[in-house]
């Protein structure tokens, strides 16, 4: 017997309790190789959630066929009646999608219980979803790809809607759940949360797997909702799907646009490309309430097929208009040259000179070259956009990302003045060689010490290692965790730990020894420490309203709930106690600061990119990165709110700034060159150097979640003596 790793699919002893090739806790999945119902042979894990696990198989009668089988896996911990419930919910699905027969639907072929086991065998999509083709792009994906994908989902939607005797709501419509092969052939997958809408009784409700994703559902599809869900609410979750894939950013939740309506940033304001006629497709079809949208998929699909019409009209009169003066120029320059061969013929008949009509002869020649010469300047090359990361997250692209088995070390120790991070046991570090770095004076070599800790995203989620501030080395320090904060006192590090049985906010040695779960929820993040050490403040997006809160925990104690005190993002604590955040809700857009009893909340920037706040040492600025021009760069401020300077000008991205212990230096991520590495600078922007190469991008994106994940702009680096 044998159970596979839901993160990698390696094959393990069905004994083992975490994977041998990664850390992750094993789930008693099913074993590499094992056939279902006498047919179906495993060939790994191509999901894994809290209801159940999809595998790919090979079906072994029709040789060549592959299919995708869900496998009903209710929590053993839970009560009979939410078992049945749950499998009440399974046999729902499996009869729905039995009946549905559409070219952008996955077919359900089979369905079969095996060993106490449900099983719902269909059409395995080849391809990649949409959520990992935007990766790929790092951009902004073009306006006739995203509506000729809509257009197909809407014709699913069409057949879906129209089902009788009641329609179908899928409920969940994101880019993660939409497929696209090489032909281009988009399909709408996972029913996980189909509902069956009767439109005699419209307030049933019918929640089989949560709320959908909240970036992408409509406001009445959450419990608290006095309205119902209808067909309406997919014509919102594909609106929200086209603002992702057309602006790389993600949609807000749409409590937030309750609460700000100009939390929605047009479409064309974060794509110059973009035409009026589509943003207004997607703008109306994401209209929180379901009167002001489209009313049903037909009609958004008709807006889209004018939008591409149009496209196409202004295309063919732009060629034809650029087409006309091209003509006249060829049959202008053809008739000149007859002319003058003509007058060169006459020439040489009347003075039967060879030396005469050869010049004749050489003047077309010599006007057309001169032509060519001059029309090669006038040409325009438009430059693509370049890969650099966008707003939120600029993911690394999962299909071609490797997890080292054996993570990258330098082969500088560490200082023994410095405590010695260790990797954990399943680990061995392993050499790694840094560039020469050239050195630039202005910062101190007294500033240049102890150590940065830094996250690295892996293709599934994040590392931390740690590198030396004197540009000496790094060394690995952590699988499956990010955002650290060191202590004041230097001899813990608080992080986000990714690992799926301790998914929270995590503490321990900065030996990695002595780890403890402060606070257990999936959405707790982004930790700082209060000046003694005694609390971790943390940013929180746990509550069913997903509204980001910050909270206070103590770090002596584990799997604490915490007090919410304020609305907010990305904490950091000063030297006397007070706290800068970026605002969200009814803190407003920007950074605020409050006091040391975290209250009397001041605004600093009214800017919604400004994010990633560090204190100085002194407490007198703030330094922060923001998008205010496009790319990432750094800012400081005073925390009074005067002096705003930008310290970074460089067209790489810029961000996550770290004051060093004494604040006469600060650290900073870059791409610059392409390679990532952590930077240094003076306060004042001055005498910018690279430290060390990072082992890859911090910027990343886990799961399919904008809860869980939002890049880089959620991450954090520390640096300690």
């Amino acid at each position: 017997m044998s159970q596979m790793c839901p993160n990698c699919s390696f094959d393990n002893h069905n004994d083992a309790q975490t994977c041998a090739r990664c850390p992750s806790p094993l789930r008693g999945l099913l074993g590499a190789g094992t056939v279902l119902n006498k047919r179906y042979q495993v060939a790994s894990v191509l999901g894994y959630g809290a209801m159940g696990a999809v595998y790919l198989t090979d079906d072994q009668r029709l040789v060549g066929r592959r299919c995708a089988i869900k496998e009903n896996r209710p929590n053993t911990g839970v009560s009979a009646d939410v078992q049945a419930q749950s499998r009440e919910q399974f046999l729902a699905e499996a009869h729905i999608l039995a009946r549905l027969d559409h070219p952008n639907l996955p077919k359900v072929s089979d369905y079969f219980i095996e060993g106490g086991q449900e099983y719902l065998v269909m059409d395995y999509v080849e391809g990649e979803d949409l959520d990992n083709c935007l990766q790929r792009a790092k951009e902004p994906l073009s306006e006739a790809l995203v509506l000729g994908w809509a257009d197909q989902v809407l014709d699913a939607l069409t057949y879906l809607h129209n089902q009788r005797p009641q329609p179908i709501v899928h409920r969940d419509i994101k880019p993660a759940n939409l497929r696209v092969n090489l032909q281009n052939r988009v399909k709408l997958v996972d029913f996980g949360l189909v509902k069956l809408f009767d439109s005699d009784n419209p307030a049933t409700k019918v929640e089989l797997r949560g709320l959908g994703t909240p970036a992408y559902a409509p406001l009445e599809q959450f419990a608290d909702s006095q309205s119902h869900t209808d067909t309406r609410s997919d014509i919102y979750s594909l609106g929200a799907t086209m603002y992702h894939l057309l602006t790389h950013l993600y949609p807000p939740d749409v409590h937030q646009r309750v609460l700000n309506p100009e939390t929605l940033i047009p479409p064309r304001q974060l794509n110059a490309k973009l035409s009026d006629k589509a943003e207004q497709v997607v703008l109306r079809a994401m209209a929180v309430h379901p009167d002001d949208r489209y009313q049903t998929a037909e009609e958004m699909r008709q807006a889209i097929t004018e939008v591409i019409q149009g496209a196409a009209g202004v295309k063919v009169s732009a060629q034809q208009a650029a087409g006309i003066p091209v003509l006249l120029w060829i049959f202008g320059l053809t008739g000149l040259a007859m002319v003058l061969l003509i007058l060169g013929g006459i020439a040489y008949i009347l003075f039967n000179r060879v030396e005469q009509s050869e010049t004749p002869t050489q003047q077309p020649a010599t006007v057309v070259q001169e032509q060519s010469a001059e029309a090669a300047p006038t040409e325009v090359v438009l430059q693509t956009p370049g890969d650099a990361p966008t707003n939120i997250p600029t993911p690394v692209v999962k299909a071609t990302a490797v997890i080292n088995e054996t993570p990258k070390a330098t082969d500088t120790p560490v200082d023994t003045a410095t405590p010695t991070p260790t990797p954990e046991p399943t680990f061995t570090p392993k050499p790694t060689t840094a560039p020469p770095v050239s050195r630039v004076q202005g910062i101190p070599a007294s500033t240049l010490t102890g150590i940065i800790a830094y996250p690295v995203f892996n293709g599934v989620d994040y590392d931390i290692y740690f590198g030396r501030a004197d540009g000496s080395g790094t060394e690995f320090f952590l699988a499956h965790a990010s955002q650290p904060a060191f202590s004041p006192d230097g001899t813990q590090i608080a992080f986000h730990s990714w690992k799926l049985d301790t998914r929270g906010l995590m503490i321990s040695d900065i030996s990695g020894a002595n780890q403890k779960l402060v606070a257990g929820y999936t959405e707790d993040q982004l930790p700082t420490w209060s000046v003694d050490g005694s609390e971790v403040i943390l940013l929180s997006r746990r509550a069913g309203h997903r509204k980001s809160q910050l909270y206070r925990v103590n770090s002596d104690e584990e799997r604490t709930e915490g007090i919410i005190f304020s609305e907010g993002e990305y904490p950091a604590i000063g030297p006397n106690g007070q706290l800068v955040f970026r605002g969200w809700g009814n803190t407003g857009p920007g950074l605020r600061l409050a006091s040391a009893s975290f209250n009397n909340i001041q605004p600093l920037t009214d800017i919604e990119h400004d994010t990633a706040p560090a204190i100085s040492p002194d407490g007198q600025k703030i330094a922060f990165m923001s998008r205010r021009d496009e790319n990432w760069e750094i800012y400081v401020i005073n925390t009074d709110g005067s002096g705003l300077q930008r310290l970074t000008d460089d067209r790489a991205e810029d961000g996550l700034p770290a004051w060093s212990p004494d604040g006469r230096a600060l650290a900073f991520a870059s791409n610059r060159g392409g390679t990532w590495a952590i930077w240094a600078m003076t306060p004042n922007g001055h005498n910018q150097q690279q430290l060390f190469v990072m082992e890859g991008s911090p910027d990343g994106f886990v799961g399919a979640d904008t809860y869980a994940s939002r890049g880089w702009a959620e991450e954090r680096i520390s640096w300690k003596k």
